[in-house]
């Protein structure tokens, strides 16, 4: 049976687009492809999601997740009496794991979609439906360029994109025509964007890079004034002058002349701390990210023993919760009626799980002796192929169960 997606009245349309058009001044106002900046105190450096990625923890942080949770296989999985088994041949999973539109393959379209996700709080991808309801392709859509209104207890989406030959995805789209992956979120309705929620640390952090560049753009030399207790005249000053401006290298000494001494005015880097503040600023980001530190090259606290445990730290604590929000959205959208019963989406963490060489083999051996594995199940989870023959599972010998007559077998 071919079931289709029930679509509403034309008005609604138009009642939705009318109120989408209506602008509040409680909104914040975003350019497209950038971000809203942060309207609260700074360093002297307002942050928006544009310039926020200049940080590079924050960069590298993004990029980490993102790309990790890109490579991971992806499965649409159908339920039958024999449990879970994956179904390749559902639309779903073509779109999931390997073409989801025509310009955009699986890997950059997941990497752009929880690229967002992170940095702004909120993913879009519109849903392109074929005849009979069946879903032909996913359309990312930069969170800039889409509006969301709760009407009358159900979501509605504005796209306006500008970008020059991506105008034909423009329009009004209601709630199961879209994709929306959103990270913390106060109300239900939106994500929270992470860069503006932050943009205090954020702004720190740029206004630091800020007075190093600006330290090392003056050849080192920090701000200060010349005293001297008598007073110069105007040829005396010229010539001071003239001969202190030619000595302006990182490797000369200036000759102070007429009894003038230097006062220094502003903090030096090293008094500033400068570097312990660099530190901190990556423990901020990694804060923001919920990432271990010494991924982000902020080794001050970690050792060989905890670095292992911190990537499963990472994988669980870090990469998980993301992927989950991705399942659960796909699965609310991508399958409709009984379907919604029968088929769910998985995304394997299994390969970053696994941990180290000796860990993976000595939970092999567990798994296999403990009659649980199978050693093709094995084989196939260190991505070799299936042999003939070893398809079975081993029952220790040693073991009975506990209340049992242990010679019933034996008369």
């Amino acid at each position: 049976m071919v079931l289709l997606r029930k679509k509403n009245a034309m008005p609604i349309f138009e009642r939705i687009s009318k109120w989408m058009a209506e602008r509040r001044s409680s909104d914040v106002t975003v350019t497209p492809f950038a971000g809203g900046s942060a309207r609260i105190p700074s360093f002297g450096v307002s942050v928006n999601n544009g310039n926020a990625l200049n940080i590079t923890a924050l960069y590298a942080g993004i990029r980490i997740i993102s790309e990790n949770i890109a490579a991971f296989p992806k499965n649409v999985k159908r339920e039958t009496k024999e449990g879970w088994v994956n179904d390749k041949d559902h639309p779903a999973f073509g779109l999931i794991d390997h073409k989801p539109n025509p310009y955009t393959n699986k890997f950059d379209f997941w990497n752009c979609i929880v690229t967002w996700l992170v940095g702004w709080g909120n993913a879009y991808a519109i849903i392109k439906w074929g005849p009979g309801g069946v879903p032909k392709a996913l359309y990312q859509v930069h969170p800039a360029c889409v509006r969301v209104k709760l009407v009358e207890g159900k979501k509605w989406y504005q796209v306006q994109i500008t970008t020059q030959g991506l105008t034909w995805l423009n329009g009004t789209y209601s709630d199961d025509d879209m994709l929306h992956f959103m990270l913390l979120t106060l109300d239900g309705i939106k994500g929270e964007n992470p860069i503006v929620r932050n943009a205090m640390a954020l702004s720190k952090n740029l206004a630091q890079e800020k007075f190093a560049s600006e330290f090392y753009e003056r050849g080192g030399q920090v701000k200060g004034v010349m005293e001297m207790d008598s007073h110069l005249g105007d040829d005396e000053y010229m010539t001071f002058m003239n001969h202190f401006g030619n000595v302006g290298g990182n490797f000369d000494t200036p000759l102070l002349e007429y009894g003038i001494k230097y006062k220094q005015l502003s903090i030096d880097p090293v008094a500033a701390q400068l570097i312990q503040s660099e530190t901190f600023s990556v423990q901020d980001v990694a804060r923001i990210l919920n990432l271990p530190p010494h991924l982000l090259a902020e080794l001050s606290h970690a050792t060989y023993s905890n670095i292992e445990e911190q990537n499963t730290q990472f994988v669980q604590l870090s990469l998980r919760p993301t992927v989950k929000r991705l399942e659960v959205e796909l699965e609310n959208k991508l399958f409709i009626g009984q379907e919604t019963n029968e088929y769910s989406v998985k995304f394997n963490l299994d390969g970053l799980m696994r941990g180290n060489t000796d860990a993976r083999t000595k939970y092999y051996h567990g798994a296999i002796l403990d009659g649980y594995m199978t050693p093709n199940e094995a084989r196939t989870l260190e991505g070799l192929e299936r042999k003939e023959g070893l398809d079975y599972f081993l029952r220790p010998l040693n073991s009975e169960k506990v209340g049992e007559d242990n010679n019933a077998d034996k008369e």
